[in-house]
């Protein structure tokens, strides 16, 4: 027989005294536990239309009902172990861990039960809130009013027994941060402050995704005050939620608390600064810890400036920081043992070695760091990423035998340089995977804090983020290119009755693709110069993309009910298509740019658009500070368009240009793809070339006629070249209405004979225009399958089209290889060496990407490798890789430069803003067929893209990079 939960019973359940309960509360359970239990059971109410009822009088409870408890918390547990129906030694000791079984008969009356037993407080409640999972409920139900699909029934198998995993990683959660203009508008308007009605929510979420940890939002919130009180603290610990706190605020005290203590008269001091005032920041410190010391925390410890800025002048030495921090950590050691325990080893704490306390901890050739000092003997060492998303420093084998374990803190939003990003979301799941799965590798694994700024539409990242630390197994390393599957599952969660499959599927491609196009430059980031307008057609293919998006977008918005509107417009509508409004603004600007320059009268109509879209970028904002009753009110304000600094200061909206018409009928000839142009005089350049037919694979080209003036201009187009046809052979602009045509051009190879050179002729107004064709016949078969052809003058090859991926094996078995990770990178995917932990040794175990390719003359080429923007993990600032061309010699070369520096150096920003590492080496070639090899040697190097062309004469700029070239069978 199963376990049931159906409509009928929860109506049938007496009103008066609860007779028949589906609930069972024992007294003796913790209070957050219960809250939690009344939270399921509105969950229960939103699947089922009946709220179900609670008792603590099993005599009054149904035929079918809930117990649950936590180990030695529950009598009712301990009973039912001693009748032998459940086995509580399976989550004894555990940390986190449920036990969710379905048993007959626990007492007189009740058919089956459900038990809910946890290992200890969290894993009473993660057992709860899978009950709400089973039945549909999204984790977002309460944050984002997710309301699950309606059931009229219920069932578990009758002898179902399921034993929950210990989380992957210790620590889990997210640093509400940068909360102001968004989230601390949001939370006065709704709660009046950053109070416990507020962080009510949080909790909620945070446990729904089985988080544990959190730091709250401190740039004017004082966390333990705020509640009012300490309400804020008690409700976490009642939650079984472990608190931290930031980088900068050490000992349980919130970074904003010393401004408000502070004075020439305070107990505190007047001075952040362990120096000058030693007494009053240690009495500081050790009030804190005397204030929350009782609840569940993983104690900050270090110190940083006031205001997250530097803890030393500039004219300190490095020993001088060293040795400072060094008594800071003692002092912060001392209290706690006098004021929470005198065995450190039994209180969580935290380092984190985040931007100049990383030189702190390792030191240099002359000066030795904190690495391995007593100090730091059981404090988890927090590593962090570069604020970007890409990881710095991670432990080494040696390192990892740390008592204290590591902690990595990332960031899907940031306030800071080169430039900010803190508008929506703008994360892509493969590269939190790539990244996050190599932290968890090099033995990161106590404690993952990412920092998502206002929350609001980071809950698919935020999703992923924790579902990977809860489970590392199902989606980790092991889950290569799985990304895919999570963000279906994920969708399947959020719009389960909302959407059918197609739709979801149209849900899938707007997630994906909007997130894709955020990797690619983040919307911050973006502005006129990024995108080139005419180079291999990349901002008219990313605009191609950003239009099939929105229109997918605009289709699921007018097929969604109302009542299911707010969810889907705050989730996924709004974070998408602001993003791709704001890409679509500045690649328009680009264009409006260049065909300004030009004199082209389509800069005008250009120049409406980008108004346009300027327009619905602030509908956009005002919607969603609108709908749904203004629950989102505050959360759209972050400044997004044009930024000029880090900070807004200076932001700028696009700058537009308007052409004013010539005095007479005037057009312009374009080749696509190329800056060629001409009017046709004959007096200037009349004469363009056409060459994309030297690829064999490309059967269409085009070329652009344009206006110049707002009068009628005629054109006529001949060609005696039966292999050529154009999709018009005469046309007229007005440069109004109609200001380009934009001209088709196919091949039919099998009718050119033996020409190679065909001839467009364009007349126009002021003259002709020719346009030479350029053609190949040859298929090139008498070479293998993906041997690439220089057929354009370079070559340009995606990473994942090797001709060979070798792997090799070491003395004891082990294998290594290159993996392709599917989507990844800013065209079609990226390669990288499996195990991620591994420096590989080129001759003996190191895994290579052999290429082929052909070029006309032999002499010496580079070759452009297009690399993740991935640091170095160790602090000798290198990420080697082997390049071999032919049977010459193998070059191990560093592709970080010498001035390179993690958040510091220029080039460092220009390669996290374009999210793209570029590095160039010279080889030399022989005429006809070549070989590449590219051996992994590093952790960290992930291939994009290579890109091959003889020295000196470096393919046209663009920001993706040339797009791929002919290969043989392509």
């Amino acid at each position: 027989m199963e376990f049931t939960i159906n409509r009928d019973m929860l109506k049938s359940v007496t009103a008066v005294d609860h007779t028949g309960s589906l609930i069972y509360q024992e007294k003796e359970a913790f209070s957050g536990i219960h809250k939690i239990a009344r939270k399921v059971m509105g969950d229960v109410e939103l699947v089922f239309g009946y709220a179900p009822q609670a008792t603590s009088d099993r005599k009054k409870l149904g035929k079918h009902a809930v117990l649950y408890g936590t180990l030695n918390h529950s009598p009712i547990l301990h009973e039912l172990e001693e009748k032998q129906l459940i086995d509580l030694s399976e989550v004894k000791g555990k940390r986190e861990v449920y036990l969710f079984q379905v048993i007959e008969h626990p007492f007189e009356d009740v058919e089956k039960a459900l038990v809910i037993a946890g290992s200890d407080k969290r894993g009473t409640i993660y057992g709860l809130f899978h009950l709400s999972e089973l039945l549909g409920v999204s984790p977002l139900v309460d944050w984002c009013d997710v309301k699950p699909k309606h059931k009229e029934s219920f069932s578990l198998s009758g002898d179902l027994k399921y034993l929950s995993k210990e989380p992957s990683v210790r620590y889990r959660g997210f640093f509400i941060n940068d909360e102001w203009p968004a989230f601390g508008n949001w939370t006065t308007k709704n709660f009046g402050g950053f109070n416990a009605e507020m962080y009510d929510h949080v909790f909620e979420l945070l446990l729904r995704l089985k988080g544990n940890y959190l730091w709250p939002a401190m740039w004017s919130a004082r966390f333990s005050e705020d509640g009012p009180g300490l309400l804020n603290a008690v409700l976490a610990d009642e939650y079984g939620v472990v608190m931290g706190a930031s980088h900068h605020e050490p000992c349980l005290r919130n970074g904003e608390e010393y401004k408000y203590l502070r004075g020439k008269d305070s107990i505190y001091g007047d001075a952040w600064n362990f120096i000058a005032n030693r007494e009053g920041i240690t009495k500081f410190w050790k009030d804190g810890l005397k204030r929350n010391g009782n609840f569940e925390n993983v104690i900050t410890v270090g110190m940083r400036g006031e205001a997250d800025t530097t803890i030393m002048g500039k004219d300190a030495t490095l020993a001088d920081n060293i040795e400072l921090l060094r008594n800071v950590i003692q002092t912060q050691n001392q209290l706690i043992r006098e004021n929470i325990n005198p065995n450190l080893s039994e209180v969580p704490r935290m380092l984190a070695l985040y931007k100049e306390v990383e030189p702190f901890f390792y030191g240099d050739e002359h000066t030795a760091g904190l690495i391995g000092s007593e100090e730091l003997e059981d404090i988890i060492l927090m590593l962090c990423d570069d604020n970007h998303g890409n990881l710095r420093t991670l432990p080494t084998e040696e390192m990892r035998s740390h008592s204290g374990g590591y902690g990595m803190y990332y960031h899907f939003d940031y306030h800071g340089g080169p430039i900010s990003y803190e508008w929506i979301n703008s994360s892509y799941l493969p590269k939190i995977w790539e990244q996050m799965t190599m932290a968890y590798d090099f033995g990161v694994r106590d404690l993952w804090i990412v920092n998502v700024g206002d929350i609001a539409t980071q809950e698919f990242p935020l999703s992923y983020f924790l579902d990977l630390a809860y489970d590392f197994e199902k989606w980790g390393t092991s889950a290569k290119n799985k990304t895919d599957d999570y963000t279906r599952k994920w969708i399947d969660t959020q719009f389960d009755g909302v959407f059918n499959e197609v739709k979801k599927e149209k849900v899938f491609e707007l997630l994906t693709g909007y997130t894709k196009m955020a990797h690619n430059r983040r919307p911050e980031h973006m502005n006129a110069e990024v995108y080139h307008p005419v180079h291999y057609r990349e901002t008219d293919q990313t605009l191609q993309q950003i239009d099939y998006l929105l229109k997918a977008a605009e289709a699921l918005y007018k097929q969604v009910d109302s009542e299911k509107l707010p969810k889907f417009f705050s989730l996924v509508y709004y974070p998408a298509v602001g993003n791709l409004n704001l890409q679509k603004m500045w690649l328009l600007t680009g264009k409006n740019h260049d065909d300004a320059k030009l004199g082209k009268m389509e800069a005008n109509k250009l120049a409406e658009q980008i108004r346009a879209c300027l327009t619905r970028d602030r509908e956009l904002v005002e919607q969603y500070h609108t709908i749904d009753n203004g629950k989102w009110y505050g959360m759209g304000m972050s400044e997004h368009i044009g930024f000029t600094n880090w900070n807004e200061e200076g932001c700028q909206n696009p700058i537009l240009m308007q052409v004013i018409p010539a005095n007479k009928p005037r057009l312009i000839v374009s080749i696509d793809g190329t800056n060629q142009h001409s009017e046709g005089p004959a007096w200037h350049n009349n004469t363009l070339y056409l060459d994309a037919f030297l690829q064999p694979h490309i059967e269409e080209a085009t070329f652009t006629i344009s206006s110049l003036s707002d009068k009628n201009a005629d054109f006529t187009i001949t060609c005696e070249n039966q292999w050529l046809t154009c999709s018009k052979t005469s046309g007229s602009l007005d440069g109004k209405d109609k200001t380009s045509e934009v001209i088709q051009v196919s091949i039919n190879r099998q009718e050119m004979g033996d020409d190679s050179e065909g001839r467009i002729v364009v007349e126009m107004p002021c003259g002709t225009c020719t346009i030479l064709v350029y053609a190949a016949q040859n298929d090139y078969k008498e070479f293998p399958e993906r041997t690439f052809i220089d057929t354009n003058g370079y070559i340009s090859i995606e990473a994942e089209h090797y001709f060979l991926n070798k792997e090799a094996v070491n003395q004891q078995g082990d294998m290594y290889r290159f993996e392709v990770l599917e989507g990844y990178g800013k065209t079609l995917s990226a390669m990288k060496a499996f195990p991620t932990t591994k420096h590989f040794s080129v001759g003996e175990d190191a895994p290579y990407l052999e290429y082929h390719f052909v070029v006309l003359e032999a002499g010496t080429h580079e070759v452009e490798l297009y690399l993740q923007p991935s640091n170095p993990v160790a602090k000798d600032n290198t990420l080697f890789c082997g390049i071999q061309a032919n049977e010459d010699d193998i070059n191990i070369v560093n592709i970080i430069p010498e001035e390179y520096i993690v958040g510091e150096s220029d080039n460092w920003g220009v390669d996290v803003l374009n999210n793209i590492h570029r590095y160039c080496h010279r080889i030399k070639c022989k005429a006809g067929l070549n070989t590449l090899r590219i051996y992994a040697v590093s952790p960290g190097f992930v291939l994009e893209k290579l890109v091959i062309y003889p020295e000196g004469k470096k393919p046209a700029a663009s920001y993706l990079g040339p797009t791929e070239t002919y290969y043989v069978g392509k």
